[in-house]
């Protein structure tokens, strides 16, 4: 069942009344628990109040997923959906449809605890007998929870390396699509944090619609190959539905990294090439205006690439003569 504590709607007011922080966190409260203000003054201030908190905390979301912050991003995405909905976190997330009140009523009364989710999953009967309603205001509840955005998230490991994971993830519609509910895409939030959930490693924002079957997103995230972490979490958030997100811990246990790769050669300390090594006096004429040594990286590949026909990968910084080593093939071939 879906735990929450029961909160008090009224929070803490920093400041006390006298200030103009005070006035602002009972206006924003007052707001959000749709209180009803008969002084005409307070009706203009809390209008202000709601619209400018608003816009305040979705620019600070925009500060907090720049910088990577998941559970700062994940806070913020829930204030500001509480001000556009008018909702409080800990309110039953199914009052976000057009239901009857006293559908709500006994919701709240009977089975606050229930998620979304497992109300779906019941029948419109158990439904009314739930919330000691009859059959049809269970109909009623029942489409409601089946309607209430999810989304069914698979994944798979692929490591590409000593240290990069691939993490392929598979995105499905767990929800009944509603045209008139939902209009023409649901806006998500996914993302990749590490198991503190202080840092957000990848991040997507995605838009479901009704004839999606199935969205793959990739993700590449660094494994450490000291300390490698116990687990990551899979992060979804709607964009505009209060309570509508979920967390997927990935352990890894049984995830195996390949081992580092020890194929390079070692640099040897042998004295530089020079260009008499080509044994052709028109090879020669050709590159002793450009210099008369080979460097230490040529020097050393010049025997192999040359004189041998073994297959060969030679890897090196710009400017470090690889073009001109292909050039000598190029003319030792022909």
């Amino acid at each position: 069942m879906r735990s929450h504590a029961r909160a008090h709607t009224e929070l803490q007011k920093q400041g006390g009344t006298e200030s103009s922080q005070g006035k602002v966190n009972i206006l924003l409260q007052g707001y959000i628990s749709r209180y009803m203000v008969d002084d005409f003054a307070l009706v203009s201030d809390s209008a202000y109040v709601a619209q400018n908190g608003g816009r305040i905390i979705r620019a600070l979301l925009e500060i907090a997923i720049s910088r990577k912050w998941a559970n700062v991003t994940a806070v913020l995405m829930g204030m500001s959906k509480a001000i556009e909905k008018r909702l409080w976190p800990f309110d039953q997330p199914l009052k976000q449809f057009e239901l009857k009140q006293d559908v709500f009523y006994n919701l709240e009364r009977w089975a606050d605890d229930w998620a979304p989710s497992e109300l779906a999953i019941q029948t419109a009967e158990e439904l009314g007998t739930l919330i000691h309603l009859n059959e049809k205001h269970g109909k009623a509840l029942l489409d409601a929870a089946q309607q209430f955005p999810a989304l069914q998230v698979d994944y798979a490991l692929r490591p590409l390396g000593q240290d990069v994971l691939k993490i392929v993830l598979s995105v499905k519609k767990a929800f009944n699509w509603s045209s008139k509910v939902h209009g023409s895409s649901e806006p998500f939030w996914i993302w990749i944090e590490d198991e503190q959930s202080v840092d957000i490693l990848q991040m997507a924002h995605i838009n479901i619609k009704q004839n999606l079957e199935k969205l793959e997103l990739d993700f590449h995230i660094y494994i450490p190959q000291g300390k490698p972490p116990t687990s990551i979490t899979i992060r979804y958030v709607s964009d505009r539905w209060m309570g509508a997100e979920n967390e997927i811990v990935v352990p890894f246990d049984s995830l195996v990294m390949p081992q580092h790769p020890d194929c390079h050669t070692p640099t040897l300390d042998l004295p530089f090439l020079s260009l008499s090594a080509i044994r052709s006096s028109l090879i020669e004429s050709l590159y002793a205006n450009k210099f008369n040594t080979f460097t230490g990286l040529q020097t050393q590949a010049f025997w192999t690439l040359i004189n041998t026909k073994m297959h060969s990968l030679f890897c090196a910084p710009a400017a470090s003569g690889k073009s001109t080593m292909a050039q000598l093939l190029i003319w030792y071939g022909s």
